[in-house]
Parts: C-alpha cells; structure tokens; sequence
C-alpha cells in the first residue's frame, strides 16, 4: 500500500521515508510535532457544512454544526497532544487564538459561499484504494517481487455535480497569506492524482478540479468589503478557466481533458516501481528545504556521523499503533465505492498532504 505522504517524502528524502512509510520501518517521534493542525480541523467543519446527506437543509442550521465540528477538532488534536507531552502556557495561548481565527473563517465564509455555490456535493472526506498500473499496460495491475499488488491510497476533499450535471473535484486549501499562483494550480500534482483516482476507483468521468482556498486572516483596513465578488473568465490549455474571488477567498474552477488526467497513472507507476524494487539505494538528500522541518533529523545526523541512530530511534520514536483508517468519521459516497468510509489519520511530518 503507497500513501500520497509516502510518495511526497520518496521524492524529498529517501531515508526519511525509508524510516516513516508504514511498509518500511514504519516510526514516527514519540513527541507530538504540533498541538494542532488548523487546516485538519478547518476540513473537518467543511466536511460537515457539504455533507451530501444535510445539502437539502437549511444553510441555517448546517452552519453551527459546521464550526461545532471545527471547535471538536481542535479540542480533539489538543487532548491527543497533552496525552503525551505537557501543554505549555505559550501553546494553550496559541490553541485558543486559532479556535478564535477558525470560527471567524468560516462564519465569514458561510456568507461568501452562499453566492458561489453553484453544484450539489455528490462526495465528502471519501477514501479509498485503486490498483497501479503497469507502466503501458493499463488492464494490469502493479506487483511486487514476491507477488502482492500494489495499492495507492487516496483521500478525495469532495467531489460535486454541476448545474448541467458534470463532476468537479474540489480541494480546499487553507492558505497563510497570499493566493498561489495560476500555473501553480494549473500544474497542481495532488489535484491531477486525486482526480486519475477518483475516475479509476468510481469509473466516473470528471469534467476538472476546483480549488477552493481560505485565507488564514481576518478583513484588514485595506481589504476591499467583504461582499465585493470579483469574477474573472481567464483562458487556460483545456478552456476556460472561471476565478470568484473576494479578500479572503478565492475559488478557481479548471477544465482538464482526459488525457491530463490519464497521465498520472502511468507517473505514479513509475514512481511505485522504484519503490518496491529490491534494489533500492536508501539515501538522504540534504537541504536546507527538506531538513528543516523533518521529523527525523537527529537520527539522520547520528547516521551520517557514524553515530548510534538505533538508540535514537529507540528511545525518541515509536513504531506507529493507529490504523490509516479511523472508523466512524464523516464520509459520504455515490455511485460505485467502498462499501465503509472512514477518515484518514494523515502523516503529522514532511509531505503530508490534505
């Protein structure tokens, strides 16, 4: 089984891979890196706001049970933190100042939202497995040596349906400051796999993505108002491209063809070849970018050095004890799926994605 964090942290570092991904040495620090994730809990309320089974409710009614489910996940993320380390003054300070920034966020994106969305949502939160293929054989699925297939693991933000029908997959991002560039999201690798994914594992057909982005800020004095809706129609490689905006959200709705979306599988093949293959060199790749924030320097400098990294890894990591899959959490599907849903424990280190 191959996980999107997986994928991203083969490319940034294989020892730091090599030491974290769950079909390798599978540890993580016995210390909690963050006392909470915002965009985690900030998903988690959109989830229940676009929960397919309440769409047809009264925005009214759906909005507190949607900040209800943000303040649950904050205080859920704090309590799995003070059970293993002690909570310090600074960082109780700082929970409550985002419990505060997140409720804010989303009444005000409540407001923006009830003017853009157009689509009824069809998925939320939805997970779910799909073979890789061969590299030019699409009917036939990826092996290991000895004989296992090979998964790829994919958690999918919401999938929706449009005034004339069509599928849209949507990413919500939680951005700190300013907006990310159009090529970016033009490019986006997370958004392109989820969406080859996603027509895989549901045999559907996705008309392209929508990136919709909340800015972690509150209005400033010189921020347009609030209910100021800038509307863009911007060409783009696969049609038009359609960009709502105000200060603090923005919503980029991107058609991609087929063939954008097919090219992923034969990418991430490739990139699942290497990493089952039994001859794989385990290397780091320093920088100041990839180092920063990894969760495994210390046992990685102690290798380098000549050091005893075993008893780094004895004493300041765990092999992990939760599942991926966290049965009984929000999740919704249509059509061809799974037959439970549950919600991803997501990778707290280096190449998480959401």
């Amino acid at each position: 089984m191959i996980r999107p964090w997986e994928r991203s942290l083969f490319k940034q570092c294989r020892r730091a891979w090599d030491l974290s991904a769950r079909e390798r040495q599978d540890y993580e620090p016995t210390e909690p890196p963050h006392v909470f994730d915002f965009p985690e809990a900030i998903h988690d309320a959109l989830d229940v706001y676009y929960f397919p089974g309440m769409w047809d409710w009264g925005r009214a009614i759906v909005r507190p049970l949607a900040v209800q489910a943000f303040v649950k996940s904050m205080r859920r993320q704090r309590g799995d933190y003070a059970a293993r380390c002690e909570l310090s003054s600074a960082q109780q300070q700082a929970w409550e100042e985002h419990v505060e920034l997140g409720t804010g966020m989303l009444e005000r994106y409540f407001v923006w939202a009830a003017e853009v969305d157009r689509f009824s949502p069809l998925q939320v939160a939805v997970l779910f497995d799909v073979t890789i293929p061969e590299p030019g054989r699409p009917d036939v699925g990826l092996c290991t040596a000895d004989g296992r297939g090979v998964w790829y693991r994919v958690r999918v933000n919401m999938v929706v349906s449009d005034e004339h029908e069509l599928c849209w997959l949507v990413e919500h991002r939680i951005t700190p400051s300013t907006w990310d560039d159009l090529d970016a999201l033009l490019m986006d690798e997370q958004s392109l796999t989820r969406s080859w994914a996603w027509e895989v594992g549901f045999f559907g057909r996705l008309e392209g993505t929508i990136h919709n982005e909340l800015r972690m800020a509150v209005p400033g004095d010189g921020d347009p108002p609030p209910d100021v809706l800038d509307v863009q129609a911007l060409p783009g490689p696969s049609g038009l491209i359609k960009q709502e905006s105000n200060a603090l959200f923005r919503r980029t709705q991107i058609p991609r063809r087929p063939a954008e979306l097919q090219r992923r599988g034969p990418a991430v093949a490739h990139e699942a070849m290497e990493m089952i293959d039994p001859g794989l060199r385990v290397y780091p790749n320093p920088s100041l970018e990839h180092c920063l924030g990894c969760a495994f320097r210390e046992p990685c400098v102690a290798m380098n050095s000549g050091g005893d990294a075993r008893a780094i890894l004895d004493t300041s990591y765990r092999k992990r004890t939760s599942e991926d899959f966290e049965q009984g959490r929000l999740g919704s599907v249509w059509g061809i799926g799974p037959a439970e849903i549950s919600r991803v424990r997501e990778h707290p280190g280096p190449g998480n994605q959401r």
